[in-house]
């Protein structure tokens, strides 16, 4: 799994890359709380994100309450079609209640 922080953004972004399963978990989990630390808003991009499991899914949980607890902002962006395959099937968008976008080819009419 990749990192990439970019301070300079505004809000600051955290782009993930790559698998984001159970063998990235316990390297993810310091760099993703690190992040909400040291950002009083900060921006998770997750179009890089090729796969997600629940592991995946509890790590943002977790950044998102960690940063609810600190009184500061973390959204959610440009999720991946794994991302939202994740989010719909644990019914978790609302949680996160970050605006989504999803393509016509993404939908549940569109093609694959």
């Amino acid at each position: 799994m990749e990192t990439n922080l970019d301070p300079s953004s505004r809000p600051p972004r955290l782009t993930l890359a790559g698998e984001m399963g159970i063998y990235a978990a316990a390297e993810l989990k310091s760099r993703l709380l690190s992040a909400v630390d040291d950002c009083p808003e900060l921006e998770i991009d997750l179009s890089r994100v090729e796969e997600i499991d629940s592991a995946g899914l509890q790590l943002l949980i977790l950044a998102k309450r960690q940063a609810i607890a600190q009184n500061k902002t973390l959204t959610l962006a440009g999720h991946s079609r794994a991302v939202l395959q994740l989010l719909e099937l644990y019914d978790m968008a609302a949680f996160f209640g970050d605006p989504m976008v999803i393509t016509a080819q993404d939908s549940p009419g569109g093609k694959t």
